[in-house]
């Protein structure tokens, strides 16, 4: 399995503002995101190109090694974040996840024993974040994929989505289906469209029978008319 925590797609990029679509590696729990702005400063950070050491690297890597002193700076510590993500994050905001996996030991079954990737995909989710100054997401690329080691390091960020508008979007996010299952639902659908569809003809068919009826109801008014003559 992957040591990587999860997977970086790239995208967008406007101005100050990128768009990461995440997916949740194996390496952990299935349907395990992160939110805050310590995880978008590292995975922003990890999506730069290498910099041999002495060579100049983008604007956000020179002020992180500035702040280091010249060496790699712990961007995985809590207290790190806690005293200098300000400087690069304004915000990190959670916008979707896709493909909650309940049954994870199904999911497991199909997609390491029986290898069926493509009918059990991992989970991801959509990350928005703004810096403080289009200039620290020089170097990052639209379009580009890469693993990363990312994760919660600051989890007590004060500007950490709260409790209520996370669970808003778990409510709303889209499950993971077996195969099996998904075939079930289809089939489940068309029999419900169909019953539908013929529940909305019959009507039709009705129309003959009020006709005769209207007709009935009319003939006596012609047999009276006979007799007074």
């Amino acid at each position: 399995m992957s040591s990587d925590t999860f997977h970086i797609h790239v995208n967008s990029i406007e101005g100050d503002q990128v768009e990461f679509l995440c997916r949740t590696s194996t390496a952990g729990g299935l349907n395990d995101y992160a939110v805050t702005r310590s995880f978008a400063l590292m995975i922003i950070d990890d999506g730069m190109p290498y910099v041999a050491t002495g060579k100049k690297g983008t604007p956000l890597q020179e002020e992180l090694r500035a702040i280091a002193g010249g060496k790699t700076p712990p961007i995985w510590e809590f207290g790190f974040h806690q005293e200098h993500v300000a400087k690069f994050v304004a915000e990190s905001k959670l916008i979707e996840r896709i493909g909650i996996i309940a049954d994870e030991e199904l999911w497991k079954i199909g997609r390491f024993e029986h290898e069926d990737e493509e009918g059990h995909p991992l989970h991801q989710f959509v990350l928005r974040v703004r810096v403080t100054d289009p200039k620290w997401l020089e170097g990052l690329k639209v379009g580009a994929s890469y693993g990363t080691t990312a994760f919660d390091a600051w989890w007590a960020d004060p500007t950490r989505q709260s409790k209520k508008e996370l669970a808003i979007i778990e409510r709303r996010a889209s499950r993971w289906l077996s195969p099996a299952a998904k075939k079930r639902a289809a089939e489940k659908l068309a029999a419900a469209e169909k019953k539908a569809a013929a529940k909305k003809a019959a009507p039709v068919k009705k129309a003959a029978p009020a006709k005769k009826a209207a007709a009935k109801k009319a003939a006596p008014a012609k047999k009276a008319a006979k007799t007074s003559v």
